[in-house]
């Protein structure tokens, strides 16, 4: 089994080397077709062993990424961009699943498609199919937001999953999103070229919105948002995650602009033909909170956390996963705006079990235990103890977080039950630091 790995660049060079590190002792050959760098990646790309062509840019992605599967010559091709790459553990899995797959009359395989920190810790998932074999017939199509075709057709029913089994990372949507002009032009240009040919298409148009969206044009990114959206047949692929970024990228503007009806409007029918997806409940619910109607925040926010439960974040969730535990604190505030303590007390301790040093999750616990006994003495020894499940008394750390938490909150009973914990020193600096950080709210 020989394996090809291609990609097209241009001006990677923060990139090329990690990119192209993963293949080495597993793949074949390492194609790099290069569409005008004026950096330093054909140097390290080469340095690395890779082939590296040339291919004059025609505003066409699918033609650039043809001419380097052209270039292969393996039983299968592994197309992945700059910025992914497969992590060490995944690469010894992918021969033998090939060679598994080969043998099935398969023509591609499914992955799993993680967003994920310079860190490696995911906050998004979804899937791509970046593992194909090179088989006549099979190629990309469309100049921008390219995807495989077989014979011109989509490629699922030649396609295996394996997303259970092999993952990809990305980290291109980590980091600060610096908004590149020029790309930005380029990129609706070669969508509305393609739009001429496929008027129909409301994952071109939604992704024409993106482009708009990104460029700070969010009126035009709601015209070819509500475009894309009225297109949409009755019935969606439970993995239409583009549709899903359509319906809530939409949802988003409409909060922007405060628009109850029309976000209800369009949550019924997002809700409806994406009924596993959890980020629309998850916009709902924030947008009531930021009103301060908590009762249907905490409807919705609910269900947002439900569905991302039992569904996952493949290829859905992307919002919520992004702030989970801005969420469940979000949660946890309106239970205690509703009166319901002991949801409130559920959610921050769910929370803080994750993070102890979420500041402000530890102040709204504390106060939906005071709103809850009356906050007496009895009560402050029974928080001191149910808090001691979460924090090491015996760290200065935990403890100068309680004092702090306890008197923001309003408990005087548990703060003087922990200062008995601490020794003069601790507690001279810590009224220091509390008399300083007074001074400092008051200017």
């Amino acid at each position: 089994m020989r394996l090809s790995q291609c990609m097209i660049v241009k001006n990677e060079e923060r990139n090329i080397e990690r990119a192209l590190r993963w293949g080495k002792g597993v793949v074949w050959e390492q194609i790099v077709v290069d569409t005008g760098s004026t950096d330093r990646t054909v140097e390290l790309a080469e340095k690395m062993g890779a082939k590296v062509f040339y291919f004059e840019w025609q505003d066409d992605f699918s033609a650039a990424k043809n001419f380097a599967i052209s270039k292969a010559s393996g039983d299968w091709i592994a197309f992945l961009d700059a910025d992914e790459y497969f992590p060490l553990e995944e690469t010894k899995k992918l021969i033998p699943l090939l060679e598994r797959f080969d043998k099935k009359e398969y023509y591609a395989v499914m992955t799993s498609w993680l967003q994920v920190r310079e860190d490696e810790s995911i906050f998004a998932g979804g899937s791509q199919a970046r593992l194909f074999k090179k088989t006549e017939g099979l190629a990309y199509r469309y100049r921008i937001h390219e995807e495989l075709s077989f014979r011109g057709e989509g490629i699922l029913p030649y396609t295996a999953d394996a997303t259970d089994l092999l993952a990809i990372y990305h980290t291109g949507y980590a980091g600060s999103d610096v908004y590149n002009k020029e790309k930005g032009e380029r990129n609706i240009r070669l969508l509305l070229m393609e739009l001429k040919e496929h008027p129909d298409n409301y994952h071109l148009m939604g992704y024409l919105g993106d482009s708009y969206l990104t460029g700070k044009e969010s009126q035009k990114a709601k015209e070819w948002y509500y475009k894309a959206v009225n297109l949409m047949p009755e019935k969606l692929s439970r993995h239409d995650f583009i549709s899903a970024m359509t319906f809530w990228k939409l949802m988003i503007i409409l909060v922007e602009e405060n628009d109850e009806k029309a976000l209800l409007e369009i949550y019924e029918k997002a809700a409806r033909l994406l009924p596993e997806e959890s980020d629309f409940d998850f916009i709902v619910g924030r947008f009531y909170a930021q009103k301060s109607e908590f009762k249907k925040a905490a409807f919705h926010l609910k269900k947002s956390l439900s569905l991302l439960e039992t569904h996952g974040n493949a290829n859905c969730g992307m919002v919520v996963t992004g702030d989970l535990p801005g969420a469940w604190e979000l949660l946890a505030l309106c239970c205690y705006q509703t009166g319901d303590l002991g949801g409130c007390v559920k959610y921050c301790t769910a929370l803080l079990k994750a993070n102890p040093y979420i500041p402000s999750a530890l102040v709204l616990l504390l106060r939906a235990f005071q709103r809850e006994d009356g906050g007496g003495r009895e009560n402050a020894e029974q928080v001191g103890a149910f808090l001691e499940r979460l924090y090491n008394m015996d760290q200065l750390k935990d403890r100068l977080l309680l004092m702090r938490a306890a008197r923001e909150a309003g408990d005087s009973r548990l703060e003087e039950l922990i200062r008995k914990k601490c020794s003069g020193i601790e507690l001279q600096c810590f009224d220091k630091a509390m008399e300083q950080h007074g001074k400092k709210a008051e200017t």
